[in-house]
């Protein structure tokens, strides 16, 4: 959905990034045979940490087969076969992708309301939500709709909706999931979806300015950041990520050490270079 949680690829293991491209081949596949093939345009990152997640509180290894695709027709790749876990986040993938571009739409303004909506007509494309999961559907529709009311009134309080949309992914990281394991997947989707929230709205600060889009940093902190705005924002950042890890350390990963790995590069290495990365965009 936004590509900012990627691990830092020189720093991976050989065996950590194989098992990183398979994951990412097997979400693809397992969107164009659960989903819809048009969904896989949508593919992103984000849902690639979510699946490797699932597989250590489900307690799932994952098989691994070599095949061939579309994209890559005439060499076979390496990809993780499609189980429970995959099939969930393919699908929640989806939920999410169509209530952001929603979102977008009411949200949006001139030619990137237009697009929008452009974007949104491929989801007809998109096989229907599964009966299963309408209860997931209606708590992500809840916490939207509770986004967009607090965008209309808009608010300056970046930490009202970057928690709103925390809430959102708290739910999608533990759904379905029982006991210490959904309490830690909750927790880690929570400060995940506060995270991405706020580098979103860092992100975005010039875009929003010219088209007028809702931007509770511009409503804070006006349209350009200062060094010492600049650092109030880095260090809510960082607290978010120290409490994401604080859940992730918790998890049992006896059983998935490459799992782990992958996991541990993307938040102490990935997502703390994307913070400095977007911060350092944003100069006065």
């Amino acid at each position: 959905m936004f590509g900012y949680i990627k691990p830092q690829i020189p720093e991976l293991k050989v065996k950590e990034h194989e098992l990183y491209k398979a994951t990412y081949c097997g979400l693809c596949r397992a969107m164009g045979k659960r989903t819809g093939c048009m969904s896989k345009m949508t593919l992103s990152y984000d849902f690639v940490f979510l699946v490797l997640l699932r597989k250590v509180a489900e307690k799932r290894t994952g098989e691994v087969k070599m095949r061939r695709c579309i994209a890559h027709p005439f060499v076979r790749r390496p990809m993780l076969e499609i189980d429970e876990a995959l099939e969930y986040c393919a699908k929640a993938s989806v939920m999410l992708t169509r209530l952001k571009l929603k979102d977008n739409i009411n949200d949006s303004h001139g030619f990137k309301r237009l697009l929008a909506r452009m974007v949104a007509l491929t989801t007809i494309f998109f096989k229907k939500t599964d009966k299963n999961l309408k209860d997931l559907e209606e708590t992500l529709k809840e916490k939207i709709d509770a986004l967009s009311a607090l965008e209309a009134q808009n608010t300056d309080s970046i930490d009202s909706v970057a928690s709103i949309f925390g809430e959102l992914l708290s739910a999608v990281a533990s759904y379905g999931l029982e006991g210490e394991e959904a309490t830690l997947c909750a927790k880690i989707g929570y400060h995940l979806g506060k995270w991405i929230y706020i580098i979103d709205a860092i992100d975005d600060l010039d875009s929003d300015a010219k088209t007028g889009s809702f931007n509770a940093i511009i409503n804070s902190f006006g349209k350009e950041l200062d060094e010492e705005n600049k650092n109030l924002l880095r260090i809510a950042l960082m607290l978010e990520l120290d409490e994401l890890s604080h859940a992730l350390e918790a998890l049992d990963f006896s059983s998935h050490r490459d799992v782990e790995g992958i996991l541990k590069n993307t938040i102490y290495i990935g997502m703390v270079n994307q913070t400095s990365c977007v911060l350092k965009l944003k100069t006065v």
